[in-house]
């Protein structure tokens, strides 16, 4: 059993459902994808948008990214949400399963998540990051939900190759690393002392 590997706060008095595990791994894997994405989408603008050489290949590089970039990114969540209930067991008003899950249910997925993740933070410490995390949900949002409405609504296209969706994308694409860093650096690198209440 490694160090990361053991019950602590009110888990190690009731016996765990989940243990800690370290974030670091997860963390990392995510942010190397999201800025390869956010590289991808950069040289997509610079070599012509929709006309990019990477979007004329069969399956083009960047929609790969971004598949990778999601499974790496729930793992991380799904991680950071189990440790969050070790060291707040009960305290939280989403199970991991649902923290999951939250991000496929039609209309709750543009805030529920947001929500989790909030929650998952204020484990750490104080809640001094909130503006961090709504700034990302915010950028989140616009590079998704609302893109596709403005697109298919307003637009009446889908070409989302365009300057303005691709610097949406990257600046989505530097909060999310943002917030995977704090939220990972607010879970401790193994089970500290000071976590061991009941």
């Amino acid at each position: 059993m490694d160090a990361y590997n053991v019950p602590v706060g009110p888990a190690a008095a009731r016996g765990p459902r989940y243990r800690f595990r370290n974030p670091s791994g997860p963390a990392l894997v995510a942010q190397a994808l999201i800025a390869s994405a956010a590289i991808a989408d950069i040289y997509v603008i610079l070599t012509g948008g929709a006309e990019s050489p990477w979007l004329k290949d069969a399956v083009p590089l960047p929609g790969l990214l971004q598949v990778a970039c999601w499974i790496s990114f729930l793992v991380w969540f799904f991680r950071v949400r189990c440790n969050a209930e070790v060291l707040a067991t009960g305290s939280h008003k989403y199970t991991p399963a649902f923290a999951l899950g939250a991000w496929i249910i039609p209309l709750a997925m543009w805030w529920l998540p947001r929500r989790i993740m909030l929650d998952i933070r204020r484990v750490g410490g104080p809640p001094r990051d909130a503006l961090l995390i709504n700034a990302w949900w915010f950028v989140w949002l616009c590079d998704g939900p609302l893109s596709v409405a403005v697109h298919l609504l307003i637009l009446h296209q889908t070409d989302y190759h365009n300057p303005v969706d691709q610097v949406i994308s990257v600046l989505d694409s530097i909060l999310a690393i943002a917030v995977i860093r704090r939220v990972t650096a607010d879970q401790p690198a193994g089970p500290l002392p000071y976590f061991n209440m009941t």
